[in-house]
């Protein structure tokens, strides 16, 4: 089994309407976006888009698009953003 690693940005949304705000994760190279509550259910959503997407390509034997560079993302959207890691097994 192979581990996948790809980087990930996170945003407060805003515009969602609760008190805490919600949180926007994207996976920009597997065009993944989800949302949550808060950081932990955002990563939590994420990561299982993530796995049930690695699952299908698995199932199906399709190529996945190869992760970025973290640091490339991080030059592009780390001065606003949090960018962070999120992995599934292959």
């Amino acid at each position: 089994m192979k581990e996948l690693v790809y980087p990930a940005i996170l945003f407060k949304d805003d515009e969602k309407g609760t008190n805490t705000g919600w949180y926007t994760i994207k996976i920009p190279d597997l065009g993944i976006i989800t949302d949550g509550e808060t950081v932990e259910s955002a990563y939590i959503k994420a990561k299982g888009d993530l796995c049930s997407l690695v699952d299908c390509a698995i199932k199906f034997d399709c190529e996945i698009e190869s992760p970025t560079d973290f640091e490339k993302v991080y030059k592009e959207y780390g001065k606003k953003n949090i960018v962070l890691l999120v992995d599934a097994l292959a």
